[in-house]
């Protein structure tokens, strides 16, 4: 916690989060004459934009953040806080099920671990019917979530099939918290760890995990950061020091191009690490990947990062309500911009198994397996979603994602626009395949490759299937 210079409320240092996860503040009263005017000093004071009187002698909060021209500074009431500070920290209240949304149809994709959904006995697999008595037949995902999304301790029933079997269950919803850190080994000594929200408590966590990966012999890091929307500043400094000496996280700059350094006290490690970026990559993740490139204590891998690089604080008003505002920019320790441009990685990749396994091979990785199914591929205990990932065609004849496929297959593949061109290149041997080539079919805008034909090309690689998933693996 940290406080604005003349401002006695507790401030919560804060970047990212409401724009990815689409949170807005809805007015559900009328504005207090003491809110109007604690927000307005507030905003006079410290916004970015150094906003004027004039711009803000409007007698309605909403109105008032609007001349502001930024996404990220929000009013909120009680209620709305409430929401913003469980998705923050990862919290809600449920069943605690992952769905999956597959040709019209919603299936349980995996049940929580200590979850009112597993204690009722749901299982993976099992297709949502219907839930309050109403038929769940042709809806989304994200309604199907509202529906069952509730009150701690009310209940709703959900209806199932299973194995061609109907059965129903009464659930009791409760708060759930999603753990922002998993890690794993994928093989050959690589651990694998993955950040999904710069939580109050993840930095200790990544310290656990990481020491506990370490404890398991591990001799390289794939650290992954995508579709990781921000969070606190302390968060990724202190993690910051999991990975870097003595230095600096970024340089936070005021309105009036005052620059403060953030510093970074810790012990750089001694074996090869790679940060996995995307565009869902903003704020926390994006100063903490920044620093780790500047420092060349990481290479990133991936796609450009989203370009958030302003910071918020969290202001309790005495008035009531809570104010999330712009308080300054920051730069990289180079002092790159980040805002509205975001960070280009060393390595561009497009698609999420082709990245991991890019980034598993830099740090010395050698064999790779993966399974497609349902639009999910796994590597390892890494289960990635992958629209059109692998298909079979009405002859029984499988394809794989082009990219995904030479991937694994240890090759780099580019595309040649003006030639339509895909060339795929591994050591000195460099092969091209029209676009147009029969080998080659096109599903929901990917380019996907016969699995035989790309078999031919590369005699490492190896393919099965089982129960309609499609197993890859080469030795690269």
């Amino acid at each position: 916690m940290t406080k604005l210079r003349g401002w006695k409320s507790p401030i919560a240092v804060l970047l990212g989060l409401t724009l990815l996860l689409g949170l807005t503040s809805v007015a559900t009263a009328a504005d207090t004459p003491e809110q109007i005017k604690e927000v307005r000093e507030l905003l006079l004071n410290y916004h970015y934009g150094n906003p004027s009187e004039r711009s803000l002698a409007i007698n309605d909060i909403d109105q008032m953040i609007a001349t502001l021209d930024d996404p990220y500074t929000e009013f909120y009431d009680e209620k709305e806080w409430k929401a913003f500070n469980s998705v923050l920290e990862k919290t809600f209240v449920g069943i605690g099920i992952v769905m999956r949304e597959d040709k019209g149809s919603v299936y349980v994709d995996e049940v929580l671990e200590g979850s009112p959904a597993e204690a009722v006995g749901i299982a993976a697999g099992d297709l949502l019917t219907a839930t309050g008595g109403k038929s769940l037949q042709g809806k989304t995902t994200a309604e199907i979530q509202q529906l069952l999304l509730g009150e701690e301790g009310t209940k709703v029933s959900l209806t199932v099939t299973r194995g061609g079997k109907k059965l129903s269950f009464i659930i009791v919803r409760k708060q759930i918290h999603l753990n922002a850190v998993t890690s794993s080994m994928l093989g050959d000594g690589i651990g694998y760890l993955a950040l999904s929200g710069f939580t109050s408590d993840a930095a200790t966590e990544v310290k656990k995990q990481l020491a506990e990966l370490e404890k398991n012999g591990m001799k390289s890091l794939v650290f992954d950061l995508r579709d990781n929307g921000g969070g606190y500043v302390d968060t990724a400094q202190k993690i910051a020091g999991l990975f870097l000496e003595n230095g600096v996280l970024a340089y936070m700059r005021d309105r009036d191009n005052n620059d403060e350094a953030l510093a970074v006290t810790g012990t750089r490690k001694s074996y090869p690490l790679v940060v996995l970026v995307n565009g869902n990559s903003a704020s926390a993740s994006e100063l903490l990947a920044g620093a780790l490139q500047d420092y060349r204590a990481a290479s990133l891998v991936g796609m450009r990062t989203y370009g958030k690089g302003v910071v918020q604080s969290i202001v309790a008003l005495k008035s009531g309500g809570v104010l999330k505002l712009t308080i300054r920019q920051y730069l990289t320790p180079k002092e790159h911009k980040v805002d509205k441009v975001g960070l280009t990685p060393d390595v561009v990749v497009e698609d999420p198994a082709s990245q991991l396994v890019k980034a598993y091979r830099m740090v010395g990785g050698h064999k790779v397996t993966i399974t497609a199914k349902n639009d999910i591929v796994t590597m390892g205990d890494v289960r990635m979603a992958e629209p059109s990932a692998a298909f079979k065609n009405d002859k029984g004849v499988w394809y794989v994602n082009i990219r995904m496929g030479a991937s694994v297959a240890g090759a780099d593949l580019a595309y040649d626009a003006d030639r339509h061109v895909f060339k795929l290149t591994k050591g000195t041997e460099a092969r091209t395949l029209p676009s147009d080539d029969s080998h080659l079919v096109v599903k929901n805008g990917r380019t996907l490759v016969e699995v035989d034909f790309l078999k031919q090309w590369y005699p490492g690689l190896k393919y099965s299937v089982k129960d309609e998933t499609l197993k890859l693996s080469s030795a690269g």
